[in-house]
């Protein structure tokens, strides 16, 4: 039975992407697409467990994070073709309004915050705790994007890398927000000498 996913193509660290062009595995191209799909697989990941947590807003929170996933797929295809050959290929392009849509969920759940004024040294909880692994994800593919702008100067990633940006500081306060106002501090008083 033919496989529905191993074409073989790659077996020699190669690759040909939407645009038709062929890459090295190593091209930061193929690093920002991995990046992305590492923080497509963990969104998915995370959005299970807040539907799972028996929370009164899993269901508003896990619909948000639905959205971030099918965002994705809109800045995949434009990572894939930085140079835009393959139009074709783009449902749309991300844009002010997915940028905004995203403050505005970042900006309703910091309202309810109160954050202690420190620098937070753990999540309280697990799901907490996954939603801060999951910003290091975002910061990764930001750097990613950045790389990939470098190696191909006409990538117009300005929305990308704004969104990128955003996202992060979105995943970390809604980390915070799933903490139900139970912060850890960091506490630098435990490194001191025990005699001192």
């Amino acid at each position: 039975m033919r496989s529905q996913v191993t074409t073989k193509r790659g077996d020699q660290g190669r690759t040909v992407t939407i645009s038709g062009d062929e890459y090295s595995k190593s091209h930061p191209l193929l690093e920002c697409c991995g990046d992305l799909d590492a923080l497509r697989a963990e969104t998915a990941l995370c959005r299970l467990g807040v539907l799972q947590s028996g929370r009164d807003d899993a269901q508003e929170l896990g619909a948000f994070l639905f959205w971030l996933l099918h965002v994705y797929f809109l800045v995949g295809s434009q990572c894939n073709d930085p140079s835009n050959k393959r139009p074709e290929y783009r449902k749309e392009d991300l844009g002010e309004k997915h940028i905004a849509r995203l403050e505005s969920m970042q900006g309703r759940l910091e309202a309810e915050l109160r954050l202690p004024k420190a620098f937070i040294v753990s999540a309280s909880n697990d799901l907490a705790a996954r939603f801060d692994l999951l910003c290091t994800t975002a910061r990764r593919f930001e750097r990613s994007v950045v790389r990939l702008k470098e190696a191909v100067p006409d990538f117009g990633a300005e929305a990308i890398l704004t969104f990128a940006n955003r996202l992060s500081d979105f995943l970390y306060i809604l980390a915070r927000h799933l903490e139900n106002g139970v912060h850890t501090a960091v506490d630098y008083s435990l490194l001191k000498d025990e005699e001192g």
